[in-house]
């Protein structure tokens, strides 16, 4: 495959899969919000500049933040974590390789791209976003769906996994480093039902909220969404899930090149994996949990490097 195709892929992917972080994080963002106020929880504008670093991007000052930060989120082309700069973006990685996706595949990112810069669309959200989100949420589900209900599962399609489950997992890893750390402290009695609420947002955020009431009934305990999200090896977005695909992808794209050698990227998600697979969250929680995630952050963006460069993508 010729590596400007296989850059193509693993970027239109990637940057959709953003946009679709980016939806929900503000949906769900703003519902707590709404519960927070209803609740007499406020100030909450700290949980907008949490919002803030698990996006790297920089929180607005003024009365109103978290309006300010919506927006630029939402509908700022100029913003390049806003969810309609990703996802034109990524139409113009599919756009460049037209003949390569199937026609269902661009047909329908193509409609979710024209559907989310409709200006009536977004003077209609600006007053009330809820739609906005689902919009871009169901619409990265279908584009998903059709890749691999209509894709022959070859090269092309493993660099679309790739640029999938990077970012899915880099995203899973920042909302459990930077909410832990914020809502370490809500262990007094008096604050279980703000901390109820707190943690049941880290999982919506990660759409883990009725797969963890699965496995865990009853009360959300911060340590088991940690451990559910970390390492949970059959939820399609823990980390552990994600870096397993990672693996199996690359495998298949070095298998389909006649590679049999360990690359940089293999050797780094063997260690990233084996720490998920056989630490136990007792001894990580003991050391530093914080390090720990960022270790992995770091090794993950070494990871994507590692792939960019034997495959000369950008």
């Amino acid at each position: 495959m010729l590596s400007r195709v296989a850059d193509a892929l693993f970027w239109m992917s990637r940057y959709l899969e953003r946009a679709e972080h980016v939806a929900r994080l503000l949906d769900v963002w703003f519902h707590l919000e709404l519960d927070l106020s209803s609740s007499g929880a406020a100030p909450f504008e700290m949980h907008w500049t949490a919002l803030a670093a698990i996006l790297q991007h920089q929180a607005p000052a003024g009365t109103h933040p978290q309006v300010t930060m919506s927006h630029r989120l939402m509908f700022d082309v100029d913003n390049p974590a806003s969810i309609l700069a990703c996802l034109a973006k990524a139409r113009l990685n599919a756009r460049s390789i037209r003949g390569t996706i199937n026609s269902e595949v661009w047909r329908e990112l193509n409609k979710l791209y024209w559907k989310m810069s409709d200006p009536e669309f977004i003077r209609r959200s600006r007053e009330s976003p809820y739609e906005y989100y689902q919009a871009m949420e169901c619409g990265s589900a279908l584009f998903q769906g059709l890749c691999d209900a209509t894709s022959t599962h070859d090269e092309g399609w493993q660099f679309i996994q790739l640029g999938k489950f990077v970012e899915r997992a880099d995203k899973t890893l920042r909302i459990l480093d930077i909410q832990y750390h914020l809502l370490r402290d809500l262990t007094n009695p008096a604050d279980v039902s703000l901390s109820t609420l707190h943690w049941g947002a880290v999982l919506k955020s990660c759409n883990a909220y009725e797969p963890y009431q699965r496995c865990h009934v009853g009360r959300i305990e911060p340590d088991r969404v940690v451990e559910f999200l970390l390492m949970e090896p059959e939820f399609p977005r823990s980390v552990r899930f994600s870096l397993e695909r990672l693996t199996s992808s690359l495998r298949a794209i070095e298998k389909s090149a006649g590679s049999r050698q360990l690359t940089r990227a293999d050797r780094l998600l063997g260690m990233m994996l084996s720490e998920l697979t056989y630490r136990s969250l007792d001894q990580i929680m003991a050391d530093d949990l914080h390090g720990f995630l960022s270790g992995l952050i770091d090794r993950l963006s070494q990871v994507s490097r590692a792939v960019q460069e034997q495959y000369s993508l950008r």
